[in-house]
C-alpha cells in the first residue's frame, strides 16, 4: 500500500500532479479544486480533490487528538481515518482506470457526507470547518465521477 508521504510524489510522476499542488501543499486550504461542481468531472481531477480531502482528514484527526475539548471521541477519530482511508483507495481506484470506480466513488461520496455532517456538529471551531468543506467537495465530485466513465 502507498504510504501518505509518498502519494504526492507518486502522483507527480505519473504526471497526474501538478508541481504547483506540491508546493503549495494537498491539503492546505485554497480555492476550489478543478471539476468540483463545475462542468465535466476528470479522473484527474477527482484524485485531486480525493487526495486533498485524504490528507485534510488525516490532519484534523492528528487535531483532535491534540484536543482536549471532547474531539478525542472515539467514533469520530474513526471517522475521520475512515473517510481518509477510502479517500485514498478511491484516488488509487481512478489512478488505475478500474471498471469499478462508480462502485468505489458512490462508497467515498457516501463516507465523505457523513463524515462532513459529523465534522460541522463542532460548530464554532474552524478546522472542523474546513474538514466538513473539504469533505463535501469531495462526496459532490465523487458522486460526479461515479457517473462518469474512466
Amino acid at each position: 500500500m502507498l504510504q501518505r508521504r509518498h502519494l504526492p510524489v507518486a502522483l507527480a510522476a505519473v504526471g497526474t500532479l501538478p508541481s504547483a499542488a506540491l508546493a503549495q501543499g494537498i491539503g492546505s486550504p485554497g480555492p476550489a479544486m478543478p471539476g468540483t461542481g463545475h462542468g465535466t468531472m476528470t479522473p484527474r481531477d477527482c484524485v485531486l480533490v480525493c487526495v486533498r480531502s485524504h490528507a485534510m482528514c488525516l490532519e484534523t484527526a492528528r487535531y483532535c487528538t491534540e484536543q482536549t475539548s471532547g474531539h478525542i471521541a472515539p467514533g469520530h477519530v474513526a471517522l475521520l481515518q475512515d473517510c481518509a482511508e477510502m479517500c485514498q483507495l478511491t484516488a488509487n481506484s481512478l489512478l488505475r482506470r478500474s471498471s469499478r470506480h462508480s462502485v468505489v466513488c458512490n462508497a467515498c461520496a457516501e463516507l465523505c457526507e457523513t463524515c462532513a455532517k459529523d465534522c460541522e456538529a463542532f460548530t464554532g471551531d474552524e478546522q472542523m470547518k474546513r474538514c466538513a468543506g473539504v469533505c463535501r467537495d469531495c462526496a459532490e465530485s465523487c458522486r460526479d465521477m461515479a457517473r462518469s466513465p474512466v
